[in-house]
């Protein structure tokens, strides 16, 4: 059926059939429908303890937890890839189902697009990574889900960055179309557009997550350690946030055209990357599947065709996607959104070197070195400073040509509370790192901007409306949602940047050893070990630790755990979380028959990293609820034109 999708429109463009494209629509049901069915019979395993399914043995047990059976569908390398496959047929699916009427022309080659990626999955699950795979004799039990995944994380992390990496797959084949056919930008770069930014989302909710389940889960303390795995999520992310700002250039401006599809192509390709890097065996990390070389040779083979291909069909047909306009003024927005583009491309470029060369190192003379944080603080920090610094300005300056003088006025409030708030911090808690008060005055310049861009709006329409101060505050939210959903995210960024601020520069740690009645003081707060009790959960053996927060009075009880079936010990953190510190206990080891190393952390505004993650999905929410009549009207005309 895959190849079926496939085939048929190139086979109709070959035999002059006009009856063949029709079958991509029917074939893409079909083959979401099958491979639904795969994903319930393993499901189906998991719950039913069929030891008989090598890969249900090899991530189960009869005492594993009902809800990390469903969840181990994807806790291994086959299943993780037959997740990929499925999210693949379900993108695929809602394509053929949203344009039978507003892109029927094009729709049989944006399926064929998508069914040459199923193919290239499909073959490596069917021949390397076959889940189905049987074991006989069938063991009495399985050798159970890898502890560390056992965590409500595991249910939410995997399938949100798929939906993530996968989404772009969606782009990447309007785009393909749209160079095999000569469509013109206008008329499809909205519907990319929408794609796009649902991708974004998934991404952004899926390192959120990530972040979150690694800081209460790994008992480091820390949420993001510039692993090589974490990185092949946050490329994506880069240039997909490059991607979304600079089609909205596009569609202002009628600009950037053929360096809008460079930005799909190269987005997509990322996420075929993170797929490499995750499942071929060339990295350590504890986000990182153990697999043989053929499957890794595998993966960077299909990835190169699909660089080759892509590539090769830009460079030799991009010249229809030209641009009609250009920057006609270095003061005016486009100008800062093509600075934006910069900025996100470069650190973009950055992260993948820092990834990727000690792997060609190794590769190359047998060499190994680790590019750590060091190297990706120095270099992304000044970056995304630069992006809270764009994000401020942008909207205060208006398309094609400001005002000098009146850009000047708006811009002279925010940049005065930026230096307060500076000024401020340095007054406050004197000098710890030039990125301390550079941050804090950027962020501070950005919120005020945002602000006051938002007032001078409803103060307009309360002159022109004559309405009430609440209803003209929701009212000009309601009428332009795309953009004020965007100035929400921009708000979230804002926000995780303090949060970064405040638990990067002013974290306070300590490790100490500690008997029952012992207090631990630190960063203001004191902490009284209370002792350890046992207890038995559903596959392990626990033994929890009570300390009391003596400023407050609450308790946080980590734990030490034991895997009897994997005999592997893994630890659980106790936080205790206000809005402005978290206070992060680990219980270590015992040192004595009394006494227990301990780790201790207070992390100021952590907190505001997950609060920034949700207002950024509140704003892409906002953005997505408005839809552009005036770009269906365009795809409806395109549909019924027919293709150059």
């Amino acid at each position: 059926m895959t190849a079926l999708q496939a085939l048929a429109p190139l086979a109709a463009r070959l035999v002059g059939d006009d009856r063949l494209p029709a079958l991509s629509f029917r074939a893409a049901v079909a083959v979401f429908l099958l491979t639904s069915i795969g994903a319930a019979a393993l499901i189906h395993a998991f719950v039913g303890g069929n030891f008989s399914v090598l890969y249900v043995a090899q991530n189960s047990n009869l005492s594993l937890p009902l809800f990390y059976k469903i969840a181990a569908l994807w806790g291994g390398h086959e299943g993780s890839l037959y997740l990929w496959v499925w999210i693949l047929t379900l993108y695929t699916l809602v394509v053929a189902w949203h344009g039978r009427k507003r892109y029927q022309e094009h729709l049989p080659l944006i399926l064929a697009v998508q069914g040459w990626l199923m193919l290239g999955f499909f073959g490596l699950i069917l021949f390397l990574s076959n889940p189905f795979e049987r074991l006989f004799p069938m063991p009495p039990d399985g050798r159970d889900l890898n502890p560390l995944l056992q965590d409500p994380g595991m249910v939410f992390h995997p399938p949100l960055l798929y939906l993530g990496y996968v989404g772009f797959s969606v782009p990447f084949a309007f785009a393909m179309t749209a160079l095999l056919t000569r469509w013109e930008s206008e008329l499809w770069i909205g519907l990319v557009r929408r794609w796009a930014l649902i991708a974004w989302g998934f991404l952004t909710a899926g390192i959120m997550v990530g972040g979150w389940w690694a800081y209460y889960e790994l008992g480091w303390g820390g949420y993001w350690g510039w692993d090589p795995v974490e990185n092949a999520s946050f490329m994506p992310w880069l240039l997909g946030t490059a991607l979304i700002h600079s089609i909205t250039v596009q569609d202002r401006r009628r600009m950037l055209h053929d360096w809008n599809i460079f930005l799909v192509i190269s987005t997509f390709a990322l996420s075929l990357l993170g797929t490499f890097l995750v499942r071929s065996g060339v990295l350590s990390s504890v986000h990182a599947f153990a697999v043989d070389p053929g499957r890794g040779a595998y993966i960077l083979g299909f990835m190169g065709i699909v660089l080759v291909a892509s590539f090769g069909i830009f460079m030799a047909l991009g010249r229809y996607q030209r641009a009609q306009e250009a920057v006609t003024s270095l003061l005016s927005r486009e100008a800062l959104f093509v600075w934006n583009n910069v900025a996100f491309t470069l650190a973009g470029a950055c992260v993948l070197l820092g990834t990727l060369y000690p792997l060609a190192l190794e590769a190359l003379s047998g060499a190994k070195i680790t590019v750590g944080a060091p190297y990706f603080n120095t270099v992304m920090v000044p970056i995304f400073l630069a992006v809270i610094l764009l994000m401020g300005v942008a909207p205060l300056v208006p398309w094609r040509k400001a005002n000098t003088e009146r850009l000047k006025r708006r811009l002279l409030p925010p940049a005065v509370l930026g230096l307060a708030a500076a000024g401020l911090m340095l007054l406050v808690f004197g000098w710890r790192h030039w990125t301390g008060p550079v941050a804090v005055g950027l962020a501070a310049f950005t919120m005020t901007a945002l602000l006051t861009d938002y007032l001078r709006a409803v103060g307009l329409r309360r002159t022109q409306h004559r309405e009430a101060l609440g209803r003209s505050l929701l009212k000009t939210v309601a009428g332009n949602r795309r953009h004020y959903g965007g100035m929400v995210v921009h708000l979230g960024i804002v926000v995780i940047t303090l949060g970064i601020v405040g638990s990067g520069l002013f974290r306070a740690e300590m490790s100490v050893s500690m008997a029952p009645g012992d207090v631990l003081e630190i960063a203001g707060e004191r902490l009284r070990f209370e002792g350890v009790a046992e207890r038995r959960g559903p596959n392990y053996a626990a033994v929890q630790g009570r300390f009391t927060l003596l400023n407050g009075g609450v308790t946080v009880t980590p734990e030490r755990r034991l895997y009897a079936r994997q005999d592997m010990p893994m630890t659980e953190s106790g936080i205790h979380s206000t809005p402005l510190r978290d206070v992060y206990v680990v219980l270590v080891e015992a040192a004595d028959a009394e006494r227990w190393a301990v780790h201790a952390y207070v992390n100021p505004l952590v907190q505001f990293i997950w609060a920034g993650g949700a207002i950024i999905l509140l704003g892409l929410l906002l953005t997505l609820s408005q839809r552009r009549p005036r770009a269906a009207a365009k795809v409806a005309a395109a549909a019924v034109a027919p293709a150059k």
